[in-house]
C-alpha cells in the first residue's frame, strides 16, 4: 500500500483514507488512541470490548472473594491502599 496524504480540518478533524481503513478494518465509531511527540503523531485503535472484559473479570472475582470471606469494608479498604502507597 503506498503513502496516503491527508489534510486536517480548522476543527481538527482529519480522514483516514479509505485503503487505510480497509487495511485495518477500521469502522464508524471504533475509538482511537492519538499519541503525539515532535512532529510525529500515532493513531492506534483503542480496543474498548477487551476492557469490558477485563472489567467483568474483575467484577466477578470480587464477588467470588466476597462469597469466601465477607464484603471488604470501607476500612479495610482504605488500611490496604494506605499500605500500598508507603510501599513504593
Amino acid at each position: 500500500m503506498a503513502d496516503e496524504v491527508t489534510i486536517m480540518s480548522v476543527r481538527g478533524q482529519v480522514v483516514i483514507p479509505k485503503e487505510v481503513r480497509k487495511k485495518l478494518q477500521l469502522k464508524p465509531k471504533d475509538r482511537l488512541i492519538v499519541y503525539g511527540e515532535e512532529d510525529t503523531i500515532i493513531m492506534k485503535r483503542l480496543n474498548l470490548p477487551q476492557l469490558k472484559e477485563t472489567f467483568e473479570k474483575i467484577k466477578m472475582i470480587s464477588k467470588e472473594r466476597d462469597a469466601r470471606h465477607g464484603r471488604l469494608s470501607q476500612k479495610d479498604i482504605d488500611r490496604e491502599v494506605s499500605a500500598v502507597r508507603h510501599a513504593r
